[in-house]
């Protein structure tokens, strides 16, 4: 299948499954903000991030080990699965000898159940069918789809479900666990695999998860260190606030590109012996998704105040500021997702791990200072500082695998950049116009929405035409609505011409 269209399949697959638990995400944190009070968030958060360090401490990715691999055989598969499950049995360990130590650190033994439970969930999500994840590789990506939405919607039914009948932090919790368990068994159902102990192929595998794990790990960290650390020092209730924006902003642009790294890596993976047109690839992809989903976090942290009061309320107003810098905080990573698909692509695993300590060394020290200097605020934005420095460094990161020059590569994104400049300054004039005129925030925040898109691609396309209309992600993406919009007129005639009496007649 052609690269280009694989990925096409793939992002569209999963990405449609992650924008309908998107939406579902979004609905939940709407009715949840509202029957759960901060202090809920705050322990929910505290679980979450410790949950999401255990398991990056644990994490082999076996199952981009198996898709990474050239010549798999059964045996392969049945010792990735092999340690999954010894993975997940170490994950409850830890929950079963640490949860008490934890609790006494965050003062609250409440939190002892809550990690325990919290560990059950991380297991689970383990224990998923390794042979979904390897039919990506052949570009199938619908069962992929299946589990992961699954996982989403179910957790969050159970989650709005359990919080109207109790009202406590628990609904989250368990709706997350029943999630995680009726994930892993529809995976099963999707692929058939019965599975079997092995560890027969365990060098092969560790040598491409072995990095991927401490890369992992560090990346896990280095996305929920604000969290952790914040949680020693603030009240709950403040870091429920911060969790809560932190959770809204990260939806419109994280999320969505999550689904779009799994479906690249694969397509690369079948180029990584070519490094030109690997690079081609890259520079396309890369420079399309930035011009898609950057909008979004910019875009968010524009309309944030009318947002939050009608997503959440009055009572989360305080989370305004930190919707603002979370939202650009995720905008800033779209212009370099794609060093990671073509680092393992070209099994370059090792460059990835020293990506994510320098990271960490970048990071933690401004979220300190931050948090020193100004509190919670100061903390989210030596967050944000520390991101932009970062992407930085993946340039050079990409520089060093594929030849492009960092300055070639955000040429790349000037067509972006100028649009999110214009936006920006379009959408912020109007909403100082609009501040004095006693508009609601859901009509506010409609009219902000609309000015700002149509500013962004007005900008945008205007700013190609004045630049000779150069190849890249503009015409790429007029390439792929063309390709679908002629799927969907072929769909139609087809749909709309009655068979022949012969094609009847058998």
């Amino acid at each position: 299948m052609n690269l280009r269209l694989g990925v096409m399949r793939g992002a569209f697959s999963l990405g449609g499954a992650r924008i309908v638990s998107n939406l579902l995400g979004a609905g939940a944190i709407l009715i949840l903000a509202r029957l759960l009070t901060p202090e809920d968030f705050g322990i929910v958060a505290i679980a979450t991030a410790v949950l999401t360090v255990v398991q990056s401490c644990t994490d082999l990715s076996l199952n981009n080990a198996l898709i990474q691999k050239e010549n798999l055989e059964r045996s392969h598969v049945d010792t990735a699965w092999t340690m999954a499950l010894l993975r997940a049995l170490i994950i409850v360990a830890f929950f079963v000898l640490a949860s008490w130590p934890l609790a006494i650190l965050y003062s609250n033994t409440e939190l002892v159940a809550v990690f325990l439970v919290s560990g059950l969930t991380g297991a689970m999500i383990g224990l998923q069918n390794p042979q979904v994840w390897l039919a990506t590789k052949s570009m199938r990506f619908g069962p992929l789809a299946i589990v992961q939405f699954s996982q989403k919607a179910v957790a969050i039914g159970f989650g709005i479900a359990f919080a109207l009948m109790f009202q406590s932090y628990w609904a989250i919790i368990i709706g997350n666990l029943i999630g995680a368990v009726f994930a892993s068994l529809i995976g099963y159902a999707l692929v058939p695999y019965l599975p079997r102990f092995s560890l027969k192929k365990f060098r092969e595998i560790w040598a491409f998860s072995g990095w991927m794990f401490f890369n992992q790990l560090l990346e896990t960290v280095n996305w929920r260190v604000d969290q952790l650390i914040i949680g020693l020092v603030v009240p709950k209730g403040q870091l429920g606030i911060y969790a809560v924006a932190d959770n809204l902003a990260v939806i419109p642009t994280r999320e969505s590109i999550q689904p779009i790294r799994h479906a690249l890596f694969p397509g690369l993976a079948n180029l990584s012996q070519d490094v030109k047109r690997l690079a081609r690839s890259h520079l396309l992809a890369q420079s399309s998704i930035a011009m898609l989903i950057a909008p979004l976090g910019v875009g968010l942290a524009l309309v944030a105040e009318p947002a939050v009061a009608i997503a959440l309320g009055d009572q989360w107003t305080a989370a305004v500021p930190f919707v603002e810098i979370c939202a650009i905080y995720y905008a800033l990573g779209t212009f370099s997702m794609g060093l990671q698909p073509v680092a393992m692509a070209m099994g370059q695993t090792k460059l990835l791990f020293i990506r994510q300590v320098i990271a960490v060394f970048i990071k933690v020290p401004l979220i300190v200072g931050g948090l020193m200097t100004g509190g919670l605020t100061g903390a989210a934005l030596g967050r944000l500082v520390s991101e932009f420095i970062v992407v930085m460094i993946e340039f050079v990161f990409l520089r060093h695998l594929l030849k492009i020059p960092v300055l070639s590569q955000l040429k790349h994104h000037a067509l972006t950049l100028a649009g999110l400049l214009a936006m920006a300054i379009v959408v912020f004039g109007v909403d100082t116009i609009l501040a004095g005129s006693g508009i609601g925030a859901l009509p506010t925040l409609g009219l902000l929405v609309v000015v700002g898109g149509a500013t962004y691609f007005a900008a945008v396309f205007l700013a190609w035409r004045m630049t000779g209309r150069i190849e890249g992600p503009v015409t790429e993406l007029m390439k792929v609505a063309s390709r679908f919009a002629e799927k969907r007129r072929a769909r139609r005639t087809v749909a709309m011409d009655p068979p022949t009496p012969s094609e009847n007649h058998v």
